[in-house]
């Protein structure tokens, strides 16, 4: 419960323990959790070799991708991804949806 709600008390118990936080879960890095977001209040704060990599790959598909450019995005929430989608609109040769996500895009 402390973990998903960013209880603060509790990320500050978490950075106690530490003294530097390195986030290296790219899967991850966009919930804002006692352990992720919340830590990062107390403690330097920065992102390691994975997320560094996965950064610098997906730059350089957006920005010089190769052809055909081919997307596929999944997930429950449409709202979530509208600004991903936009942006890829303009990008991509073709876009793919799957999961959750493709029932809102069948039922209108």
């Amino acid at each position: 419960k402390e973990e998903e709600q960013n209880d603060p008390a509790f990320a500050k118990q978490l950075a106690s323990l530490a003294e530097i936080y390195v986030n290296d879960a790219f899967g991850t890095a966009h919930r804002a959790h006692a352990s992720t977001a919340g830590v990062a209040k107390y403690l330097p704060a920065v992102c390691g070799f994975l997320i560094q990599k996965e950064i610098s790959v997906m730059g350089r598909a957006l920005t010089n991708p190769k052809r055909p450019f081919v997307a596929i995005l999944g997930g429950a929430k449409v709202s979530d991804k509208i600004g991903v989608i936009t942006n890829l609109l303009n990008k991509v040769d073709t876009l793919i949806v799957g999961g959750g996500m493709a029932y809102t895009f069948i039922k209108a």
